[in-house]
C-alpha cells in the first residue's frame, strides 16, 4: 500500500473516531443537562440553554425578574462588627415590655402562636429578629401588616425586641402529619440538596435540624408560615434575602417539595430530635 493510501486510511479512521466522540459528547450533554433535570423536577422539556443554566445554578434567560426596586439593596442591614456589637447591647427586659404592648396579640407573650399565619419568634437569634424588623421598617420586606407596628419604633426598640425573643426557649416541635415519602423528599433536600437543579443543601445554611447562629431558625416553626414564605421567595414577592440566596433555591422547588420541607422543619427540635 502506498504512502498516500495509508494517509487516506488514517484520515478516514480519524474522521470516524472524531464523529463518534462528538456524538457521545452530545448524548451525554442531552442526558446531563436536559433529561435528568426534567426527570428530577417532573417538568416538560426546557430549551437546551435554559436547561444548562439551571444545571449550573444560573437563572434561565426567560425567568421573570423580581419586582424589587431597581438598584436598591435587598436589605439595609450591614453585618459589620459594629452592627453585631450594637445588637448584643439589647435590653431583654425592656423588650418584654414592648412585646406586651406591640407584639403579643399576634406572636404570643412568649413568642409562640397557635395561628399558622404568624411565625413563632421564640428562640430566634438576635441578628435574625433585628434584620427582619429592620427590613419591615425600611420596606425591604413586605410591610402590609408589620409596617403598622414597626413604623413608630426606634432602632433601639428593634434591638431590645431582638434581645427578648432570643432569650426565650425555642418552640416545641409539632407532630408530623406528612407521609413517609414527603419525609424522605425533605430529608434529601436538607442533607444533600439537588445539585442537578442548582439546589444547595438546606443544612449548609440552616444547620442539619434547622438551627444555627448564621441564619433564621426553622425548627418548630409554623408549617403554614414556612410554606407561605417559600412560595413568596419563589415568586419574588419576598426579596429581602441578601444576594438572593433563598430566592435562587425557592424558585427551583416544586410545590410538593415546599410542603415537605415545611412539614419537616415544623417537626424538628433544636436538639436534633424528630417529634414522634
Amino acid at each position: 500500500m502506498t504512502t498516500r493510501r495509508l494517509a487516506e486510511a488514517r484520515d478516514r479512521r480519524f474522521a470516524v473516531w472524531a464523529t463518534t466522540i462528538a456524538a457521545l459528547l452530545l448524548a451525554a450533554a442531552a442526558v446531563g443537562f436536559v433529561w435528568l433535570p426534567v426527570a428530577g423536577a417532573g417538568r416538560s422539556a426546557p430549551a437546551l440553554w435554559d436547561a444548562i443554566c439551571s444545571a449550573i445554578g444560573l437563572s434561565p434567560r426567560d425567568a421573570a425578574p423580581d419586582p424589587g426596586l431597581a438598584g436598591e439593596p435587598a436589605s439595609r442591614v450591614a453585618w459589620t462588627a459594629t452592627t453585631r456589637q450594637y445588637i448584643e447591647q439589647g435590653n431583654a427586659a425592656r423588650g418584654a415590655t414592648l412585646v406586651a404592648a406591640t407584639c403579643a396579640n399576634c406572636h404570643g407573650r412568649i413568642g409562640i402562636t397557635d395561628d399558622a399565619i404568624f411565625p413563632n419568634l421564640a428562640g430566634q437569634s438576635r441578628a435574625a429578629i433585628y434584620k427582619q424588623l429592620q427590613d419591615f421598617k425600611s420596606g425591604r420586606r413586605d410591610a402590609a401588616v408589620m409596617g403598622v407596628y414597626v413604623a413608630p419604633l426606634q432602632d433601639a426598640d428593634l434591638r431590645d425586641l431582638a434581645a427578648y425573643y432570643a432569650s426565650l426557649p425555642a418552640p416545641p416541635a409539632r407532630a408530623p402529619n406528612a407521609p413517609a415519602s414527603s419525609e424522605r423528599m425533605a430529608r434529601r433536600l436538607v442533607e444533600s440538596g439537588d445539585p442537578m437543579r442548582g439546589i444547595a443543601a438546606c443544612a449548609a445554611c440552616h444547620g442539619p435540624m434547622g438551627w444555627t447562629e448564621a441564619a433564621p431558625a426553622l425548627q418548630g416553626q409554623q408549617r403554614g408560615y414556612l410554606e407561605v414564605q417559600l412560595q413568596a421567595l419563589a415568586s419574588g414577592t419576598r426579596r429581602n434575602d441578601i444576594n438572593e440566596q433563598m430566592r435562587s433555591v425557592a424558585r427551583r422547588l416544586t410545590a410538593q417539595e415546599i410542603s415537605a420541607l415545611a412539614a419537616y422543619y415544623a417537626s424538628a427540635t433544636p436538639g436534633g430530635e424528630r417529634q414522634p
